[in-house]
């Protein structure tokens, strides 16, 4: 290791610590050559941003100085996050030098576009610090960022331009929880970059028999990243499923190296709680084997409805949901729906929204719900839990069949 490698070392080993803190990283960019800003917060409990930043050098000691006033337990946690981060950066060989970053932002333009993939998250980076994460600041970005990423293409680097791609989405591929007093809420940054990413992965699609001849590892990677990301690798599956779908040789590598790695549904092995959703709808749909898809679908709804009820920000969502059901049909909600017997599933898709043709189906099913129902109230375990789900059957068929009654 370098001299920066030994003190931040050094200082991580004499203040080791189980504590969790409360602030989370959120963005920073280098002043000096051993001296970075940094830019923590967190959410209050009405979900209020409180912001810390902190000037930190690490030159023959590492030392720290905050914005506010925080407990020295707060305090040490953010240091030694903040030095797990500029270790993993120095980890990578820069070719831009951190001066020149304020001149590109600017200017929107690169002096140099033979820079390593690590300088344009450096770039990112600054911009976020300064910028703050919104929707100008990330377009601004892409107008730095695409055009390089496109020139990779042209001049055939192709291992360049998906490890581009990876460092990319591990910058922005965070979810934070944080607690309020009804809800939670689930801070990310994704959602702003969707549409750009759906284009940097068509660029692969539409080049992909070189992409896989000369940078398959780096591709394996990608998918390895996306397969852990549900919502996320789901907002852009019809790019995930183009991908998949592009030839027999390009789907055996990838499924050959992706169940090294997860889990693929099995019926025969009920592990549709343990399986990758993501593999197991890209596998199951590329071979069009219509039970295990479907059950893999409903397991993908069954989580968008967990998120909707639990998280006061669940448009992602909720927007996630009706695309699958533009594409699905409804159907599979009422299949759902017979199978669990979860009536929040119509609170998060209102039975309004189905079809006309399929209202009938939609009361058949409730009734026979509620039949259920009653019949467990007889049993002292079930019978507060079953007359709550009476209940709400009831509301139900009250709002949206009230005719039927008549």
């Amino acid at each position: 290791m370098g001299k920066i490698e030994d003190v931040i070392q050094q200082y991580l080993d004499e203040h080791k610590s189980h504590y969790l803190g409360k602030y989370r990283y959120r963005c920073s960019y280098r002043i000096s050559d051993t001296a970075m800003k940094f830019h923590y917060y967190m959410l209050d409990e009405n979900f209020r941003n409180i912001d810390i930043y902190v000037e930190l050098s690490y030159g023959d000691k590492v030392e720290a100085e905050f914005s506010e006033n925080l407990n020295d337990q707060e305090k040490q946690f953010i240091i030694k996050d903040a030095l797990v981060h500029i270790f993993y950066k120095e980890k990578f060989t820069h070719v831009l030098h951190y001066s020149l970053i304020p001149k590109i932002v600017k200017e929107h333009h690169l002096i140099d576009t033979n820079m390593a993939p690590i300088d344009y998250i450096e770039i990112l980076e600054y911009m976020k610090y300064h910028q703050g994460i919104n929707k100008k600041t990330v377009d601004s970005f892409y107008e730095i960022y695409l055009p390089v990423m496109h020139d990779l293409i042209k001049t055939q680097k192709y291992d360049v331009y998906i490890s581009s791609l990876i460092l990319l989405l591990r910058n922005i591929l965070y979810e934070y929880d944080w607690d309020g007093p009804n809800s939670k809420y689930r801070d990310t940054e994704y959602q702003y970059h969707l549409y750009y990413v759906r284009e940097l992965i068509q660029e692969i699609i539409d080049h992909l028999d070189v992409f896989y001849k000369h940078a398959a590892s780096y591709l394996f990677h990608l998918m390895h990243l996306l397969c852990q990301h549900t919502l996320f690798a789901f907002c852009i599956m019809s790019n995930l499923g183009s991908l998949f779908n592009y030839n027999e040789v390009v789907l055996k590598a990838l499924s050959d190296n992706l169940k090294k790695h997860f889990i693929l549904y099995d019926k025969e092995a009920n592990n549709l709680n343990q399986c990758n959703l993501v593999y197991s709808y890209l596998f199951y749909s590329y071979l069009n084997k219509k039970e295990p898809f479907r059950e893999v679908i409903k397991q993908v709804f069954r989580t968008i409805v967990d998120s909707i009820l639990v998280y006061a920000n669940h448009d992602l969502d909720l927007a996630l949901g009706n695309t699958l059901l533009k594409n699905e049909g409804y159907d599979v909600l009422l299949d759902l729906f017979s199978n669990d017997y979860n009536t929040f599933i119509f609170t998060c898709f209102p039975i309004s929204s189905f079809p006309t043709e399929m209202r009938t189906s939609v009361r058949n099913e409730l009734v026979a719900a509620i039949r259920f129902f009653a019949g467990r109230m007889n049993n002292d375990k079930y019978k507060l839990s079953s007359f709550e789900q009476v209940l709400n059957i009831n509301r139900l068929l009250l709002d949206n069949f009230g005719d039927w009654y008549k």
